[in-house]
């Protein structure tokens, strides 16, 4: 029997999600239940959304659970591209709130299939993990640090920020900074070294 905890504060979403869910079964002829939420560390699969206090949140470590666990996240699209660094997140599959009923059904459809089952979830590395610390970025900062990482210089990150060259120095700066680094090569160390999966 497949078993499901959906952690979502919307009822109306919720109901969405249960509905597609059943169809989807019921099209299989699978057994299914849903779970208390509270009971999210042993379903197979877990629609979580993002908590009030996501961005100074803790790092969520997910997922670690379970090896056979699929982790759904719930979220924004403008909400998915402030995740970048946050990878245990980021790295979940998602659906966003302002997907068509047909788009999240096509995308629960292909994360249940019982052939995808037991090898569904890629550990995030404790590696990875730890650079949640840029959770303490600015927006501004983290837009500056993709640009960067992406291979613009400065001058032009500052054209694509729509900011003064000085603004995105100080920008740069801060990062530096947070980062405990001390001059634009250990930055671009860092970057080369840690960020590069994100933009593969």
């Amino acid at each position: 029997m497949l078993t499901l905890v959906i952690r979502e504060k919307n009822s109306h979403f919720v109901h969405g999600l249960k509905i597609i869910i059943e169809q989807l079964c019921r099209h299989r002829r699978e057994a299914f239940h849903i779970l208390p939420a509270e009971h999210h560390d042993v379903a197979d699969i877990v629609f979580v959304s993002l908590e009030d206090g996501w961005v100074s949140a803790s790092c969520y470590k997910i997922p670690q659970i379970t090896k056979v666990q699929r982790i759904i996240l719930i979220c924004r699209k403008s909400e998915h591209e402030k995740l970048m660094f946050r990878p245990c997140l980021y790295m979940l599959p998602v659906i966003f709130c302002e997907d068509e009923i047909d788009e999240i059904s096509k995308k629960i459809a292909h994360w249940m299939d019982p052939n995808r089952r037991g090898r569904n979830t890629r550990a995030v590395p404790a590696s990875v993990c730890r650079y949640c610390t840029t959770r303490h970025f600015t927006v501004p900062e983290r837009e500056l640090l993709k640009h960067i990482a992406c291979g613009h210089s400065l001058c032009d990150t500052a054209h694509l920020m729509n900011i003064d060259t000085p603004i995105a120095r100080q920008h740069r700066q801060a990062i530096m900074k947070k980062l405990r680094i001390s001059n634009q090569q250990g930055l671009m160390k860092f970057i080369k070294m840690n960020l590069g999966f994100l933009f593969d």
